[in-house]
């Protein structure tokens, strides 16, 4: 992922430098007696329903971003897919799906196991111009019509496609922000903070004006009744560097110095306000034995902790909806696996294309659900694969 990283960190140097002006009070800022729990919760470090820390279940975020493949699934099953939370329950990760390359079969079996599914983009463009164009229609089609293609080919609603994050986490302001809310998302977690760590920022909605710092990209000024924002908190690296994403953390050379640099940056969280630890990586990452053993082990030793949970960004946002102390959490119903996820059934379908059916004058393959094959590759602007391809300029 050093590739990523590096695309990552030009894009977000360009893009400071693209900025718009410190950004104008639009929205008012945030009245707690005004803004009440479940619907609205103010921009905080706050323990949500005024729970100390030892009241508190320790959330861990597990994210994987981009396409689902049969090599990353392979990594899930060993490490996700058989792994319990205190109450006996299935832990839950959360993916962010792109599409180029996904295997849509893959992906129903994911959320067949009860983990959440959440869009991505299509094209995960490395154009920056195009993220920060303020096109609520460039959200839209990118946005918004991969949970389309999602539960086109996968066969999952889109109604359980409840959130979103922006490619290389440029987000699009207003922009996106009214594109997210206009197609009914109910959360994003795109956003960085650096200077709301230790302790952590917790989950908030726009109903009023964030006190999130801005990193990256063009935050909102407006108001978004309802909607969330899941902060990514910051980790700091073997350097003393911020880094959101895992896989552009500078981690050291072993299993050992992985481990060492997830736990420390956990027990900030964990011996803090207990904000939610977000683990948010490419599964890419995962390729490289040390970062498989080490990120492992950490996952391994969460195991003996009775009051850390892993869960989906939903499952978070259920729990800061109605908070509820760890002596009751057993009876938390969102956390509870007694009712069996609905099976969504997937007879597959593996389709090729030849360079002449694609945008990008190669080959593809695309496995899907209950489809047959579109004669054309589906892409930006031609979901469903009806219409000839047009030579892709990313």
């Amino acid at each position: 992922m050093a590739r990523y990283a590096i695309i990552l960190a030009l894009i977000v140097s360009a893009a400071a430098s693209a900025l718009p002006a410190p950004r104008e009070k639009i929205a008012p800022y945030c009245n707690p007696t005004l803004c009440t729990l479940p619907d609205c919760l103010c921009s905080s470090l706050n323990i949500p329903g005024g729970l100390t820390p030892a009241e508190t279940p320790q959330t861990v975020l597990i994210t994987y971003d981009d396409a689902v493949n049969v090599l990353n699934f392979v990594n899930y099953t060993s490490l996700i897919f058989n792994r319990y939370n205190p109450n006996g329950c299935n832990i839950k990760a959360t993916y962010f799906l792109s599409h180029e390359y996904n295997n849509y079969t893959l992906v129903n079996d994911i959320y067949n196991r009860g983990h959440e599914i959440a869009s991505h983009s299509i094209t995960h463009r490395t154009n920056q111009d195009f993220w920060l164009a303020n096109s609520v229609e460039n959200w839209d089609r990118e946005i918004a019509d991969m949970r389309t293609m999602i539960e086109y080919f996968a066969g999952i609603p889109q109604s359980e496609i409840k959130g979103a994050r922006a490619p290389f986490l440029l987000m699009g302001g207003d922009a996106m922000w009214s594109s997210l809310s206009n197609n009914g998302f109910e959360w994003d977690c795109s956003w960085p903070t650096r200077n709301y760590v230790d302790p952590g920022m917790w989950p908030y909605t726009l109903d009023f004006l964030s006190q999130q710092d801005c990193q990256i990209g063009v935050c909102p000024t407006e108001s978004y009744p309802g909607k969330w924002v899941v902060p990514m908190i910051d980790l700091f690296d073997a350097s003393g560097n911020p880094c959101a994403m895992v896989d552009t953390c500078i981690v050291g050379d072993t299993a050992d110095d992985v481990y060492n640099l997830l736990t420390t940056n956990f027990m900030k969280h964990y011996e803090g306000n207990r904000s939610p630890y977000g683990l948010f990586l490419h599964a890419a990452w995962l390729l490289d034995t040390n970062h498989m053993n080490g990120y492992k082990r950490f996952l391994d030793s969460l195991s003996s902790k009775e009051d850390v949970y892993l869960v989906s960004i939903s499952q978070l946002l259920d729990w800061v909806k109605s908070p509820t102390p760890l002596s009751d959490i057993s009876s938390f119903a969102p956390w509870r696996c007694d009712t069996p996820v609905t099976q969504i059934p997937c007879n597959e379908r593996r389709c090729a294309y030849d360079a002449t059916r694609t945008p990008f004058g190669s080959e593809r393959i695309m496995s899907m659900c209950n489809r047959g094959c579109p004669f054309f590759y589906p892409w930006y602007d031609n979901i469903y694969g009806n219409n000839p391809p047009t030579p892709w300029v990313p």
